[in-house]
């Protein structure tokens, strides 16, 4: 009788380990060496049993975000954000802060803010998402089937389309205020100069997903603003985020992902 029981809480355990993987989150630090001094921080992930899992889970976010591999990096992590006022480039992100969280038993959800600089500064998010069972990073093409993705695509670009065009009848409704600046006509026009050619150029195109975030219910999907870095300021747009419940996703879905949000 005590061996059946201590089977049964055994496999309780292993079932209850397996349904929602542990995760841990700790916090890297460094302190800029030259002005402005400014404190970095960055997420750094163990998790229950598996140390393999998080390890693959930290390289990854820090090549593909910082373009640093943590395994074989001589110098402090932040390394190329900083960059070298005296010996090489300039700074290149500033004010990082960043969250994580687990929306889905089985899937770690990580977001990166901060102010990238190039000609100028702009801020900027950025998400992450990770398969708990491996470790691997959630891309956004390959959580459906070939078919999924066409139909999922299309709901996409339907929605994008929709809210250009009312972004440009806005615009136009704006510009018959005869009270209007030169200025402000100037500017109204080009934001609808901005829009027209955005929808043109990707009439026939794939909808830009330039993100996505898995929440508890739902997976938001951004698609990618019509302003390059250089005429950012006449878009107020911006990027146009989608939620897709996952009951409506489920039939598109790949069976083994489908498992990550509970289906």
């Amino acid at each position: 009788m005590m061996i059946r029981q201590w089977l049964s809480w055994t496999l309780t355990l292993v079932v209850a380990q397996a349904a929602a993987q542990s995760v841990v989150v700790d916090t890297i630090s460094a302190m800029q060496p030259w002005p402005p001094h400014e404190l970095f921080t960055f997420p750094h992930f163990s998790t229950l049993g598996q140390p393999q899992l998080a390890e693959r889970i930290n390289r990854d976010i820090c090549i593909d975000f910082l373009d640093v591999d943590p395994d074989t990096a001589k110098g402090n992590l932040f390394q190329m954000e900083w960059g070298d006022p005296d010996h090489g480039p300039s700074q290149r992100l500033y004010s990082l802060t960043w969250s994580s969280s687990q929306p889905l038993p089985k899937v770690l959800s990580i977001a990166l803010a901060g102010e990238g600089c190039g000609a100028y500064c702009e801020g900027f998010t950025t998400h992450y998402a990770y398969d708990l069972r491996d470790g691997d990073r959630l891309r956004f093409d390959s959580l459906f089937t070939a078919i999924g993705l066409l139909a999922v695509e299309d709901t996409l670009r339907k929605h994008w389309q929709a809210k250009v065009e009312a972004q440009i009848q806005l615009i136009q409704d704006s510009l018959r205020v005869t009270t209007l600046s030169v200025d402000e006509k100037e500017w109204y026009q080009e934001a609808s100069d901005l829009y027209s050619q955005c929808l043109l150029e990707r009439a026939d195109e794939r909808p830009y997903v330039s993100d996505f975030e898995p929440l508890d219910r739902k997976l938001r999907v951004y698609i990618a603003r019509c302003s390059a870095h250089a005429n950012r300021n006449a878009d107020d747009l911006d990027e146009v985020a989608m939620d897709l419940p996952y009951e409506w996703l489920a039939p598109y879905l790949r069976p083994d992902v489908a498992a990550l949000f509970g289906k």
